[in-house]
């Protein structure tokens, strides 16, 4: 996968997922692969194409800090 020279390699296998993790750390620490290659699932793959610019933001008139507790769902 790395002769591609790709930035993000994929799986939906969660043991593949771990092997090529600790494979591309490998590669990375030996100097052989790039340090902004990423190992991801498929499915975070798929979240982040769906996502709009304003998933990411709070909504208009509010801010939120780190600290602050995600809202709770209305019952």
């Amino acid at each position: 996968a790395l002769s591609l020279n790709p930035d993000i390699v994929s799986t939906a296998c969660p043991f593949c997922l771990v092997m090529l993790t600790d494979s591309v750390n490998g590669k990375k620490n030996d100097g052989t692969a790039k340090e902004s290659i990423q190992v991801v699932d498929v499915s975070q793959l798929l979240l982040e194409s769906v996502k709009t610019p304003a998933d990411d933001e709070p909504p208009a008139g509010t801010t939120r800090t780190e600290n602050e507790p995600e809202p709770q769902p209305v019952k």
